[in-house]
C-alpha cells in the first residue's frame, strides 16, 4: 500500500469513526514518479546473489539506503525494476555476493575480492565512489541505467 493510500485510509477512518460506515481505501494517482530500471552487467559466474543499495542523499550515502535488494544470480545481466520511484537525486552501490555471506569479501588490504560497481560506473580510489561521481537525477516517467560490475 502506498503512503498516500495509507494516509487517505487513516484520514477517512478518523472522520467516520463515529459512524457505522467502514473506511474505504482511496487511491490517488502519484505525481512525479518514475518507472525505474537498473541493468547490472558484467556478471561472470552464475552463482550467489546481487546486492543492491539505493541512496537518496549525500548524508545517507553508503550508510542508510532507501532500497536494499537481494536478487539471485541467474543470468549474466540482472534487471531490477522499481515501479514508483519519486523524482529526485539517487546513487546506487551494487556487489556480487558469490558466497552469499551477506558482506563484500576483501583481502588483507581491504580490497574487495567480489565484483562491485556504483551508478555512473564511478570508481573510488581508496573506498567507495563518491556521492558526486555516483549521483544521478530521475526526472522522467521512465528512467533506466546500467552498472557494470568489476
Amino acid at each position: 500500500m502506498r503512503r498516500s493510500q495509507i494516509v487517505a485510509t487513516l484520514f477517512l477512518a478518523t472522520i467516520f469513526s463515529g459512524m457505522s460506515l467502514k473506511a474505504q481505501e482511496i487511491s490517488y494517482p502519484e505525481k512525479d514518479v518514475s518507472e525505474f530500471r537498473l541493468y547490472i552487467e558484467g556478471i561472470n559466474e552464475l552463482k550467489g546473489e546481487i546486492r543492491i543499495a539505493m541512496f537518496d542523499s549525500k548524508e545517507k550515502y553508503t550508510k542508510d539506503p532507501i532500497h536494499a535488494i537481494v536478487l539471485p544470480v541467474d543470468s549474466t545481466t540482472i534487471i531490477w525494476t522499481q515501479e514508483m520511484l519519486p523524482f529526485g537525486e539517487y546513487a546506487i552501490a551494487v556487489y556480487h555476493d558469490k558466497n552469499e555471506n551477506g558482506k563484500i569479501d576483501t583481502n588483507l588490504l581491504g580490497i574487495p575480492k567480489e565484483d562491485y560497481g556504483f551508478s555512473n560506473n564511478a570508481r573510488g580510489r581508496f573506498g567507495p565512489a563518491s556521492w558526486q561521481d555516483s549521483k544521478f537525477m530521475v526526472e522522467d516517467n521512465f528512467y533506466s541505467t546500467s552498472i557494470k560490475i568489476k
